[in-house]
């Protein structure tokens, strides 16, 4: 893995440093039980107290090998099991002098100085949080050994480690209209190899992180497994609940969720049961590919190739020509716009006197304008899906001033009406949003805020929305963002005003992210576009570029369509 380190040094050296994923993600591992078991290792003889410090830290991630390095007494106190908090790879262990009347030569303090990236949740997901830490580890000898009698307060593993020793797996939950799957990212321990089915169904069990809660419906939600999860003789998975009083639909959801969320860890069928019995009765396996209809009101349609503002009008991706009607032939000075994921309705931002209008209509017609409160910007809008694929998209959404989140949603005689979103957690303290983004399922928005990347959860209760449990992403690291998009359902890609890093993207929990390779760009880069099976687009000072991936090097886009412009997706 490449550290964080080598990017700074690349910064130093101005040299071009291209697709660097300075925090990689847990690798899936499929079928683990085939792996071999990790060697438990114990302390070398004679080691000084900084390097069993040292020795202790880097095993962590194997806790009864790290237990080896404690008195006794320490030992069963030693929670190393607990959620960890992950530190960068280089840490120091420095002397201090011991208290006076305490003999040196039995007793030792060492002072651990590491960074943290983040912690595991009580619920295995990660929080992102850069800090230094500074722990006073007590030492003493015991049968002729130093060993460790007063460890850290907390579980401490380097990213290395945790890398080795934890897989992330992205449970499965539903939209509170169980229309869509909204995936959750959890980090489970791979050891003991037997249980880690069984540790996701728990998981499962237990809801949404503390970051979805709310936003997410889970239709495991106070079941109980009747036995354990195990992997039998043929290969199958055996999940058996116990009594179940549930329709047939919400069976087939239970399915769902498990065969989505253990498709990470395994592809092993599943055999889901209710006291024995089938959970949907004639389905006796269920296989990774299965089921597949919850992606659908999310998906992007084949043909719709995307759009862009050049010069106050609408031109399509397709062909590079402008769109017919109003939207196109300069009737509406277009600042910025957004189309539905099914293509069908445009949300445009338009320029007038004084400020700036939204109008939001079907894509080949007059576009009505909405009554908003008077404002001096409006963000690209941004949509929510349609509620079935014969619906029509009802809701989309824009920031006025950059504090006011507006939804602006469809009413059942046709008319758009605006109601407020709760988006304190972004605008306190002088917080101003210049860019926000519906995810595709609607159960997250990303957004610019102070040009940091932010990310929360929406939480609906009847006509009320709330942003819940926002998060930076990168602090500190990925700033100056002019740009955002969703990338896929759990990454997020931002375009920024730094020459080291000018498009990033990065995991909606903040653990990870990649620097896209910056040949052939002429910076800045003022604009960024992306969606699952689409390539992404960005507009620089010669124009637009476009890459399939991040170490790709970008390639004119087939109709550039000039510096000024702002591409997009549907979304």
């Amino acid at each position: 893995m490449i550290r964080f380190v080598l990017t700074v040094l690349c910064a130093l050296l101005l040299t071009s440093c291209a697709n660097i994923p300075v925090r990689t993600l847990p690798k899936v591992v499929v079928d683990v039980t085939e792996e071999q078991p990790r060697q438990i290792g114990k302390p070398a003889p004679g080691l000084d107290p900084f390097n069993l410090v040292q020795e202790f830290v880097k095993n962590a991630g194997t806790p009864d090998a790290a237990r080896t390095y404690l008195t006794e007494e320490a030992k069963p106190g030693w929670k190393g099991t607990g959620v960890p908090t992950i530190i960068q790879d280089e840490f120091k262990t420095v002397p201090q002098a011991v208290q006076e009347g305490r003999d040196p030569n039995k007793e030792q303090v060492v002072i651990l100085t590491a960074t943290s990236i983040g912690s595991l949740f009580g619920d295995w997901s990660f929080v992102p949080q850069v800090q230094s830490l500074e722990y006073r580890v007590i030492i003493q000898r015991q049968d002729g050994q130093w060993r460790i009698a007063e460890p850290p307060n907390t579980v401490l593993i380097r990213e290395a480690d945790f890398m080795k020793s934890y897989r992330r797996v992205n449970l499965e939950f539903f939209d509170p209209d169980q229309r869509v799957m909204i995936p959750d990212p959890r980090y489970v321990q791979v050891e003991p190899r037997q249980s880690l089915y069984g540790r996701v169904v728990d998981l499962l069990l237990g809801g949404p992180s503390e970051s979805l809660k709310g936003a997410v419906r889970n239709q495991l939600e106070g079941l109980v497994l009747d036995t354990n999860v195990l992997q039998e003789s043929d290969g199958g998975i055996l999940i058996n609940f116990g009594k179940l009083d549930k329709p047939l639909e919400d069976r087939q959801r239970i399915a769902a969720q498990l065969v989505r969320s253990l498709r990470e860890v395994t592809t092993s069928p599943l055999r889901i049961r209710t006291q024995g019995l089938p959970l949907v009765p004639g389905h006796e396996d269920w296989t990774s590919n299965e089921p597949g209809a919850y992606d659908a009101l999310t998906a992007l349609k084949a043909d719709l190739l995307g759009l862009a503002v050049v010069n106050g009008r609408l031109v399509s991706l397709r062909d590079g020509k402008p769109l017919e009607g109003p939207t196109g032939n300069g009737t509406y000075d277009v600042v910025r716009a957004a189309q539905s994921l099914d293509g069908t309705q445009l949300a445009v931002v338009q320029r007038v006197n004084g400020g700036m209008k939204l109008r939001v209509g079907k894509a080949d017609g007059e576009l009505p304008e909405v009554s908003l409160p008077a404002a001096g910007t409006l963000t690209r809008p941004t949509w929510l899906y349609a509620g079935s694929e014969e619906a029509t998209p009802n809701e989309v959404w824009t920031v006025a001033d950059g504090t006011l989140v507006v939804r602006v949603a469809r009413t059942a005689e046709g008319k758009w009406e605006d109601y407020p979103v709760d988006a304190s957690e972004f605008t306190r303290n002088g917080g101003t949003i210049t860019e926000l983004r519906l995810s595709r399922d609607g159960a997250r928005v990303a957004a610019v805020v102070n040009g940091e990347v932010r990310v929360a959860s929406v939480v609906r209760n009847n006509d009320a929305v709330m942003l819940r449990s926002g998060r930076t992403l990168q602090a500190g690291i990925v700033k100056d963002v002019v740009g955002l998009d969703w990338l896929d359902r759990l990454t997020v890609i931002a375009a920024t005003g730094l020459a080291i890093r000018p498009v990033v993207s990065m995991s909606v929990d903040g653990y990870s992210y990649t620097t896209y390779n910056k040949t052939n760009l002429t910076l800045p880069v003022t604009a960024v576009t992306a969606a699952p099976g689409r390539a992404t687009i960005v507009t620089d000072g010669s124009g637009m570029w476009t890459t399939g991936e991040a170490g790709k090097v970008w390639q004119y886009h087939q109709y550039n369509l000039g510096p000024g412009s702002l591409p997009f997706f549907p979304g």
